[in-house]
């Protein structure tokens, strides 16, 4: 059993390291082709856009969340199918597994992914709608609930509602759905 462990802990982490190599190949690809092609964008003057630190926001934010998300569909496995007692287990084991191993992608990479969302930001410009700046603003929002309740920054009375708003998968869904349509209305 410690050998499967550690053989999926290695292929988790492997997964992990080839979404963050694939995203940076990505980005520099935006930045190489000099806005002509795949990539559009690279480091430009503000009001024309930023697509290498967008490009490399969105890969961030979709690494650090892939435990989360990998969590609640293997909780959704294990709650909806009719599974050998066996299995819910190895499925429970799985899941307390990546989520030691990877939540801390979560802890780091979010704010990281963050910090670059601000800069992508900074560098861009658009007169023509505001929902990326309130997607941008949601996204900082979760954010500040997720390191209050890492670090026990509120109160214990407040700790639980906002650890169920911060786990609950409606500000995901208005983030995105915020940056594709705001992100869909400039280009």
């Amino acid at each position: 059993m410690k050998t499967e462990m550690k053989a999926l802990h290695k292929a988790m982490a492997i997964s992990v390291f080839a979404i963050l190599i694939a995203g940076g190949v990505l980005t520099t690809v935006g930045l190489a082709d000099g806005g002509r092609g795949f990539g559009g964008g690279g480091f430009h003057e503000r009001g024309h856009g930023n697509e290498a630190t967008g490009q490399l926001a969105a890969w961030l934010l979709g690494a650090a969340n892939l435990p989360v998300a990998l969590s609640v569909f293997l909780k959704a496995i294990n709650k909806r199918l009719a599974l050998k007692p066996e299995a819910r287990e190895t499925l429970l084991g799985f899941n307390r597994a990546q989520k030691k191993l990877l939540m801390r992608l979560h802890y780091w990479l979010n704010p990281i992914a963050l910090a670059i969302a601000g800069l992508h930001w900074t560098l861009s410009c658009c007169r023509s709608t505001s929902l990326p700046e309130w997607g941008l603003a949601t996204m900082l929002a979760v954010g500040v609930l997720g390191l209050m309740i890492k670090f026990r920054l509120a109160p214990a009375s407040a700790r639980k509602p906002l650890c169920q708003l911060h786990m609950h998968p409606a500000p995901l869904l208005i983030v995105i759905a915020l940056l594709l349509i705001g992100h869909t209305m400039m280009g």
